[in-house]
């Protein structure tokens, strides 16, 4: 009985969603997108192997490192959504608040820190392997 009535619900969902695919807008209203940064991918990798694309949000508290690291296979691009950090790069310090955004390829070898007075909200993508 229990099998019935699960193969009942899938057929009803398989004839039903057309009509609701029909009824679905197919325009889009009120959409706007700004490209924030991009990176070509093929210098980054031979091949894509078993990388993962993944998103985080990650916090770095007032006083908080982030310790030095290279992104020779993991690259990202980083959207600072609140606070100030600064970024060490070759030496370099850059500072970058709400609204800027960070690029890292397979060149890029960094540190970050946060010396303000606020908690340091970044919205992180990157590609990487999951083993590491």
């Amino acid at each position: 009985m229990k099998y019935l009535m699960s193969a009942c619900v899938v057929a009803c969902l398989f004839v039903m969603s057309p009509a609701l695919a029909a009824d679905a807008p197919t325009a889009n209203v009120g959409l706007k997108g700004k490209l924030l940064a991009e990176m070509p991918l093929a210098p980054e990798f031979e091949t894509t192997g078993n990388r993962h694309m993944r998103m985080r949000i990650l916090t770095l508290e007032k006083g908080g490192v982030v310790g030095f690291h290279a992104h020779d296979t993991r690259p990202s691009i980083e959207y600072v959504l609140a606070g100030k950090t600064i970024e060490t790069r070759d030496g370099v310090e850059t500072t970058y608040k709400a609204g800027d955004v960070v690029s890292a390829d397979h060149t890029v070898s960094h540190w970050w820190r946060n010396d303000g007075d606020e908690t340091v909200t970044i919205l992180a993508m990157d590609i990487y392997q999951p083993d590491e």
